[in-house]
């Protein structure tokens, strides 16, 4: 589904990822572990080219993503509207909800299948509708985002996401803005969507999830791509790598695994 292949990015003279090259196959599950500053959610906004990466190419089914050509040197971006045709195939969900606040959560939904996709409203709302129930927010639609607990916001953030029927999803972080007890809620719904054979890449710290959810879990640090393997080989024994094992440690002492 998405390959990167020798992925460079610099910020001035800083480099956040170094040489990644990294699959995810079609309904698979990727978890992205690490340190903070490792480059995870690096990784994941080059994955739509929210923000550029410098060197190698990302493909989302055989696709170029953000480039015109992946052999032309300067390379040139995509025209605006060609990159917003690529981009209604991967959604993405952010560590903060992002929902219009003079909007109902039906309205969010519908937006952009509106805006971007060109539906009638009222076809907009039937999708906006399925989308609600799939995160079991139906009985939500007419509240505004005040009106909603932080799981709830977050939850109509990914039905805004799913409306537009990607093939894949990312999801930066997306309980790191939660109180502890509406974190569960928001998990649920995307092991929902996991059972259902989503492409999904989560930047994560919940470690439990990664450990039960994810087909793979891939360990970045300072930018590079340590370890890329079945959740088992790393939290079902010990990891080989140092850096790994030191991480895995200080989540342990914190009884987070």
């Amino acid at each position: 589904m998405i390959q990167v292949r020798n992925m460079s990015k610099y910020f001035d003279e800083f480099e956040a990822l170094r040489d990644v090259t990294l699959d995810v196959h079609r309904s698979e599950v990727l978890c992205l572990i690490g340190p903070s500053g490792s480059g995870k959610s690096t990784l994941l906004r080059c994955l739509n080219f929210l923000e550029a990466y410098d060197g190698g190419e990302v493909l989302l089914e055989g696709e170029l993503i953000g480039w015109k050509s992946a052999g032309a040197s300067p390379r040139k971006a995509l025209s605006g509207e060609a990159l917003r045709r690529q981009r209604q195939h991967i959604g993405m969900v952010f560590q903060q909800f992002n929902l219009w606040p003079h909007l109902t959560a039906l309205e969010n939904v519908a937006e952009a299948l509106i805006h971007v996709k060109g539906l009638g409203k009222k076809q907009a709302h039937e999708k906006a509708r399925a989308a609600l129930a799939k995160v079991n927010l139906s009985d939500k639609e007419k509240n505004y985002p005040a009106n909603l607990s932080g799981g709830q916001q977050q939850r109509v953030a990914i039905a805004r996401a799913i409306a537009m029927e990607p093939s894949v999803m990312l999801f930066d972080e997306p309980t790191s803005a939660l109180d502890p007890e509406l974190v569960g809620e928001v998990l649920s719904v995307m092991k929902e969507m996991a059972n259902e054979g989503m492409t999904m890449v989560v930047v994560t710290h919940e470690m439990g999830f990664a450990a039960h959810v994810a087909d793979r879990v891939a360990f970045l640090d300072s930018g590079r791509l340590v370890t890329c393997v079945p959740p088992a080989e790393i939290f079902g024994q010990v990891p080989e790598d140092p850096r790994v094992r030191a991480f895995l440690q200080t989540y342990r002492e914190r009884n987070v695994v």
